[in-house]
């Protein structure tokens, strides 16, 4: 079980603070009137909560701190709630190359970056554009936003059934 979307962007958030706090304390160390002084890390709150019982998260800069995942998407019963939510559309077509990035998290990035399905834009005209690395970014980005908000609807769903959480 992953923690849930919540305490994963609460996390993403500490670990914020304290990457900018030790950049802080090297820059420190680096003068000798200074050397050694530390840094007050300051207290951070949980920036999102669930605003309602079976509200899901709509804010996408939210939903991109969250990279750990247990949803079953195999699951029919899964699935179909993802559709009454709005959810389901984020995966694409059952089947398609898109679709199994969402089946299978455990893909990476790398992976993604190297499919030749990905580096192209569908023909058009007999033309073919192929994305720029930018552009291959921005795609990654939108799997991961799309696993973040299965991961949230995984959340919801399973509370209201918790013979469905592994």
């Amino acid at each position: 079980m992953v923690p849930s979307i919540e305490d994963q962007i609460h996390q993403f958030h500490i670990e914020r603070e304290e990457a900018r706090c030790r950049a802080i304390e090297a820059e420190y160390d680096e003068r000798p009137s200074t050397k050694g002084q530390k840094v007050t890390r300051r207290k951070i709150p949980k920036p999102w909560k669930r605003p309602g019982a079976n509200a899901l998260c709509q804010e996408t800069d939210f939903l991109v701190m969250v990279d750990e995942y247990d949803y079953d998407f195999a699951s029919t019963d899964f699935q179909e709630y993802c559709l009454g939510r709005g959810t389901l559309s984020v995966a694409g077509e059952v089947g398609s190359r898109r679709w199994d990035y969402f089946l299978d998290y455990s893909i990476t990035k790398g992976d993604y970056l190297e499919d030749p399905l990905h580096q192209y834009a569908e023909e058009v005209d007999r033309k073919q554009h192929r994305y720029t690395a930018h552009e291959m970014e921005n795609g990654w980005t939108i799997i991961c936003i799309g696993r973040a908000k299965l991961q949230d609807c995984w959340e919801l769903f399973c509370k209201n059934d918790p013979d469905q959480r592994r």
